[in-house]
């Protein structure tokens, strides 16, 4: 199993403040199942600012530590970038999920939906595809009942017809329709983040709409969850 969407890198944000913790982290991962971790810190402007060299920094000296305990994790680096009027400029000099051209961004409740489909669009034409990571903790994405009725309607029915499309959270489709890619938190479907996150990401799955998920672990505390 990977894990997209972790804190486990230690004193860059409000994951875990030491290595040993990051550790013990690591290998509850491991013993749960993950082979790969992609490490993805805050960089939020004013409160996590910590740049890419030291999140690389940080992943390398986790991953010897790993390495020399024998706990078969592999790290691979990232960011958990703020849907802001700071993130363009920071995406100049990006750091996305390894290898990959994903970008991951947490959306906040207050950025108005044109700003979020206006920014994910220039992201995407810069080369990237925007990951939104646990949308069901936005309330933008909350599916009401009848939403979710239609779409099953709509998808099960294969027309072809751009037309008969349901109406509904146009923020969820116009981002679907470009091509993002979209991130669930695992605690969220235990009820972690509260029922209303809970409901929406059982929805959203049954939907289809998840193409990735994340523990999202910041700390020891979250790892009795991880069974």
């Amino acid at each position: 199993m990977i894990d997209f969407h972790s804190h486990i890198l230690p004193g860059l944000d409000d994951g875990p403040t030491t290595i040993e913790e990051s550790v013990e982290m690591a290998a509850a991962l491991c013993k749960t199942g993950f082979t790969a971790v992609y490490c993805t810190p805050h960089l939020i402007k004013s409160v996590y600012e910590a740049n890419n060299e030291s999140v690389r920094a940080a992943l390398v000296a986790l991953q010897a530590r790993l390495n020399n305990e024998n706990i078969s994790l592999e790290l691979f680096p990232g960011r958990e970038y703020y849907l802001d009027e700071y993130l363009l400029e920071y995406l100049k000099d990006p750091l996305p999920l390894g290898e990959t051209n994903f970008i991951l961004m947490e959306i906040p409740i207050h950025i108005p939906p044109e700003f979020i489909k206006e920014t994910c669009f220039k992201i995407k034409c810069r080369g990237f595809i925007p990951m939104i990571a646990h949308p069901e903790r936005c309330e933008l994405f909350g599916i009401p009942e009848k939403r979710e009725k239609a779409w099953f309607r709509f998808t099960n029915s294969q027309r072809k017809d751009e037309g008969s499309k349901p109406n509904g959270s146009s923020i969820l489709d116009y981002l679907k329709d470009i091509g993002c890619a979209f991130q669930g938190n695992l605690g969220s479907f235990l009820g972690l983040y509260g029922s209303q996150a809970q409901k929406t990401a059982n929805s959203l799955r049954k939907m289809g709409v998840y193409t990735h998920y994340g523990n999202d672990l910041h700390s020891r505390a979250g790892i009795k969850y991880l069974k």
